[in-house]
């Protein structure tokens, strides 16, 4: 690529910096042509057709199509910080944009260009991320001679393919890794770690031979599990006393609600309490921060004192993942446990807690 080394000017945009003296700064409308998608309802096909497209990429199939050419697809409501390149016949959804590139301007470029647009300066302040046709037009874009549009199109077309198929590889890795500490984890909460103890049968199909010294018995009678508080929207506020946690903020801690409300003390939780999620992403957690509300899609898990926690922990991960990768009706309240002396659990979730430490390093590299 041609460099630029002291030709550059001020671009007045606090988010763009500094760009090359020839090229100019303009906003979106002047490069491309923003028209508004349809509801897809009305022409949707099982077979055939035409893709539909959402912020997530295509989803569907339509007898029709809204347009026929080369497009970037940018989100209007819910997730707007992802644009989409697309060329060809396309059906789009009603909270989509797609902006069609104006003569002489390369349509890969302005793709590239308008994944590095603030959005965040843009986004409407409902509890819906939304972006106006408005800002999106005026929002300014850096605009070199078309050549240039040509050259930064290609040179990122190569790279990026590169990268990707690196992510691809290292997305192979992770997932690999990631059933070898599960396979870890079950085998260890299911036979424990002396390779040569005599087994036996123990009449569970997915939990198979275990150690002859070990009890099969029902989950129930050794632990509770206790539900957290519905709430009505209006009761989750911006602001308060305590965050009420819900199934997302076990990844996140970018958005919550707050509470004022005082409840009875086992509707709050506390820094490593065990948990465990029952809709969306479900499984078993351990909260890590202060005292909190949870939602009533988590449970707060109360274990008897013959469990040791963290052994619980992988002991439901082990039963999660079995669970819900086949077609048994899912009721943790009802599931099968190992009953082992709690010295025996306490060895076991040291030898897990190693495995898995080293197979998270493998993470990483």
């Amino acid at each position: 690529m041609k460099q630029y080394d002291n030709y550059y000017k001020d671009s007045g945009i606090a988010w763009l910096e500094n760009v090359p003296n020839h090229w100019d700064i303009v906003p979106y409308k002047r490069a491309v042509i923003i028209k508004n998608g349809k509801d897809y309802k009305d022409v949707q096909v099982n077979e055939g057709g035409f893709p539909v497209i959402g912020s997530g990429g295509e989803f569907a199939k339509a007898s029709n199509y809204l347009y026929d050419g080369e497009v970037i697809l940018m989100g209007r409501k819910g997730t707007i910080n992802k644009p989409l390149y697309f060329k060809g016949k396309f059906w789009s959804v009603d909270t989509m944009f797609y902006c069609i590139p104006r003569k002489a301007v390369c349509g890969k470029y302005i793709y590239y260009q308008a994944t590095i647009f603030p959005f965040n300066l843009y986004s409407t302040s409902t509890a819906l991320p939304s972006m106006t046709q408005s800002d999106l037009c005026n929002n300014p874009i850096v605009f070199p001679p078309l050549a240039e549009q040509q050259q930064i199109a290609i040179y990122l077309d190569a790279k990026t393919e590169k990268i990707d198929k690196m992510i691809a590889k290292a997305e192979k890795k992770i997932e690999y890794l990631g059933e070898l500490k599960q396979s870890l984890i079950t085998r260890a909460v299911t036979r424990g770690l002396n390779p040569n103890t005599p087994l036996k049968d123990s009449g569970v199909n997915w939990i198979g031979n275990i150690p002859m010294h070990w009890d099969i018995a029902c989950l129930r009678f050794f632990l509770r599990l206790i539900n957290g508080r519905a709430y009505s929207q209006n009761e989750l506020l911006p602001s308060g006393k305590y965050k009420v946690l819900r199934v997302g903020n076990f990844f996140t801690n970018d958005s919550w609600y707050y509470s004022n409300m005082e409840l009875e003390p086992d509707k709050y939780c506390d820094k490593d309490d065990l948990l465990y999620a029952w809709s969306a992403s479900v499984g078993p957690y351990i909260w890590n921060e202060a005292k909190t509300i949870y939602h009533y899609h988590i449970w707060k898990v109360q274990l008897a004192t013959s469990m040791d926690k963290m052994y619980s922990y992988y002991l439901l991960r082990a039963v999660t993942n079995q669970k819900m990768g086949s077609n048994i009706e899912y009721n943790p309240k009802f599931l099968s446990k190992i009953k082992k002396a709690l010295s025996f659990q306490c060895l076991i979730v040291l030898f897990i807690s190693t495995g898995s430490s080293n197979l998270d390093d493998r993470f990483s590299h």
